[in-house]
């Protein structure tokens, strides 16, 4: 199950690099739009990850003691080890390029907590900009434990409806955050403004929340598409694909609007689309499930977090968005493909041998303690260790 999920995560990942990388002056402007709008991935993940871990983790509920402490492990033990990687490479990098390593700006980012900052620096600019997401992914790990009882017990008491209506309200919530951003100007303010809405909407935890808790719900939801048929898989599955590329392609300009895409377009068209991806059926699903598509998103991870500063290492990028005829666009085929490789790379090397070796050095932490099974009569006690 999830597999079309898994695919997806690549969808995102490199709708984000190709946001990054720029691409040829000659695209055509719809297309080119599209390419701008790669940050919404970011907002993909986050529903992505209530989706997966709801689905994962449905028995949770609150403190549960040595469970709850092995939950929070294995999610550091996912994201960190490589997110320390590249910010260990981007001191390095710094230190020979002659540039400082201010220690507070560092001490937030080794402890994944710079997007919490109102300094935009702090944030996205000493270090892996790309990293300010994952204080988002902490703080949504950190709260999991505890509301995944309460979606978990709206979906038993309301069955379907429950989650829809979850799902709705989160909406609403995003779209008076945004009204309320909008109406008072601060859409309008640059990003390294303290007050403005990227600062606020884009990056801080608290705002992006209703996004996870959408993905949340929609993992309740995932059962009920057993019922429905392929053609109906087959019409989401395009109508979404549809409104997400056109939307991107045709948007209003103003900064309003595109405040809009941190999360207000996409929370009910993205938690449907999940919903009937996660069955399996449809074209799109189909798509998503191939072999190559599931590897990309094994390391989609991967991809997202080394790409930002190789990047700028890359002599290609300057050909993208300034080369004539084919060339930036070979030049787009060759950074992509770099990219994809080095991901691989550090999947396949340091963010499971990390993720391991973190959950094996912390495993006696979380070890459940020896149970002794009473019998009829005196015998030795039995144990058994989970």
């Amino acid at each position: 199950m999830l597999t079309a999920l898994t695919g997806l995560r690549a969808v995102a990942a490199i709708g984000v690099v190709i946001s990054h990388s720029g691409v040829p002056a000659s695209l055509p402007e719809p297309l080119a739009k599209i390419a701008g709008w790669g940050h919404i991935g970011v907002p993909m993940f986050f529903m992505l990850s209530g989706v997966v871990l709801a689905y994962n983790y449905a028995h949770l509920d609150g403190w549960q003691g040595r469970r709850t402490v092995r939950f929070y492990l294995a999610r550091i033990a996912r994201v960190m080890p490589l997110y320390w990687v590249v910010v260990g490479y981007c001191v390095a990098i710094r230190w020979i390029e002659g540039r400082d390593n201010p220690g507070w700006a560092l001490l937030q980012n080794l402890l994944a907590v710079q997007t919490w900052s109102g300094d935009l620096k702090v944030a996205m600019g000493y270090y892996n900009s790309p990293g300010w997401s994952i204080g988002v992914e902490l703080f949504f790990y950190l709260l999991f434990p505890f509301l995944i009882p309460l979606v978990a017990g709206l979906a038993r008491r309301f069955g379907w409806r429950g989650p829809v209506l979850l799902i709705l309200v989160m909406t609403l919530i995003i779209f008076t955050l945004w009204a309320a951003f909008n109406l008072t100007g601060h859409t309008s303010m640059r990003a390294d403004n303290p007050a403005s809405a990227h600062r606020w909407l884009y990056r801080n935890p608290l705002c992006h929340l209703p996004m996870f808790v959408c993905g949340m719900a929609g993992a309740f939801l995932i059962p009920y598409t057993r019922h429905w048929s392929t053609g109906r898989h087959h019409a989401i599955q395009a109508f979404v694909f549809a409104y997400v590329f056109g939307l991107a392609a045709f948007h209003p300009s103003g900064s309003g609007w595109s405040s809009a895409a941190y999360g207000l377009y996409f929370a009910v068209p993205f938690a449907l689309a999940m919903i009937s991806l996660a069955s399996g059926h449809g074209w799109l699903a189909r798509f998503l499930s191939t072999t190559p598509m599931v590897r990309l998103g094994l390391a989609s991870y991967a991809l997202y977090i080394t790409h930002r500063w190789i990047l700028f290492g890359m002599p290609t990028s300057d050909v993208i968005r300034t080369g004539h005829g084919w060339v930036p666009y070979g030049a787009l085929l060759v950074t992509l493909a770099v990219l994809l490789l080095i991901a691989e790379g550090a999947h396949q090397y340091i963010e499971e041998p990390g993720r391991r070796w973190l959950i094996r050095i912390t495993s006696r932490w979380t070890r459940e303690p020896s149970v002794t099974v009473p019998g009829p009569v005196p015998v030795p006690a039995l144990t058994k260790t989970s």
